[in-house]
């Protein structure tokens, strides 16, 4: 039973990192990487979101605008599109494991 469960897991994980959309996402990871104006936003989004959760999820705005920043550069918006099917993909797979072991085990 345990091996046919890894079996299908390593399935499931082979769809996903042969999808279309996990490789696009995988060669936008590595071009954003040379993109310094792209990187010190998001360093920055990540700062502001540190210090948003420090003060008490006060004040917002400095988040938000990075953020629209963000979804002003092509490759990042292109980049969160696959990302997000990709997210998709394995939120999926999660609802039907948990299902699985929600009806073996009760």
């Amino acid at each position: 039973m345990v091996r046919l469960l890894d079996k299908a897991l390593d399935q499931v994980v082979s769809v996903i990192t042969q999808s279309n959309d996990y490789k696009r996402c995988i060669e936008l990871k590595e071009k954003m990487k040379n993109n310094k104006e792209l990187i010190q936003i998001i360093d920055a989004l990540k700062d502001a979101q540190k210090k948003y959760v420090k003060d008490g999820f006060k004040n917002k705005d400095e988040i938000e605008s990075l953020e629209q920043k963000l979804y002003q550069i092509p490759i990042y918006v292109i980049y969160m599109e696959h990302l997000d099917k990709v997210n998709e993909m394995i939120a999926y797979v999660e609802e039907d494991l948990n299902d699985y072991f929600y009806q073996l085990l009760n």
